[in-house]
C-alpha cells in the first residue's frame, strides 16, 4: 500500500530551502512555525511547510528579522481571511439584491 509522507524531517526541509537547521529551529522556537518530534527526528508537518516556506523566503530574501516575518506572516493570514469574509458577504448582498429584486418585479414592496 502506498502512504503519503505527511512531514519531512527539518534537516531535508533546511537542504532543500538552503537554510541551516538552526534558523527553522530558531523560527520554531520564536513560534513562527510547528514542528513535531517524531520518534528521534524532528519534523516539519506538511500542512505547516508553506508558513515556514514563507517566512524563509521573508527572512533571507528580504533580511526581515523575526519579529517581523511574525508581523508580515499575520497580516497576511489577517487579509486572507478578510478577504473571505468579503468575498462571503458580497455573496449575501448579492442574494439580497436578488430577492428584493423579484420582490419589486412581482409588485411586493413589503420585506
Amino acid at each position: 500500500m502506498n502512504t503519503i509522507k505527511r512531514q519531512i524531517t527539518i534537516e531535508e526541509f533546511a537542504d532543500f530551502h538552503q537554510v541551516t537547521v538552526e534558523l527553522i529551529q530558531e523560527f520554531a522556537d520564536f513560534g513562527l512555525v510547528r514542528i513535531i518530534h517524531d520518534e528521534r527526528q524532528v519534523c516539519i508537518d506538511i500542512n505547516n511547510m508553506e508558513r515556514c516556506e514563507r517566512a524563509i523566503r521573508i527572512h533571507k530574501d528580504l533580511g526581515v528579522n523575526k519579529e517581523g516575518v511574525e508581523i508580515i506572516l499575520d497580516m497576511r493570514e489577517k487579509h486572507a481571511e478578510m478577504q473571505r469574509e468579503l468575498k462571503w458577504l458580497r455573496h449575501q448582498l448579492k442574494k439580497h439584491e436578488e430577492r428584493m429584486s423579484q420582490l419589486f418585479s412581482e409588485g411586493l414592496t413589503d420585506y
